[in-house]
């Protein structure tokens, strides 16, 4: 028995949905360089102007 193939239509779709998840995995790493260099940010404005 082999597995049922979906239709043309429904392949495709899913093939277009895979492959916008991977451009937004290719995203992650600049938006997570950037949230650190927020957190950064805040860490030096809070140690060198606020002196907490």
């Amino acid at each position: 028995m082999s597995p049922v193939e979906p239709p043309a239509e429904l392949r495709e779709s899913i093939q277009d949905e895979l492959e916008r998840n991977r451009r937004w995995e290719y995203r992650l790493p600049l938006y997570g360089a950037i949230a650190l260099l927020v957190c950064a940010a805040i860490v030096v404005v809070r140690v060198v102007f606020l002196h907490v």
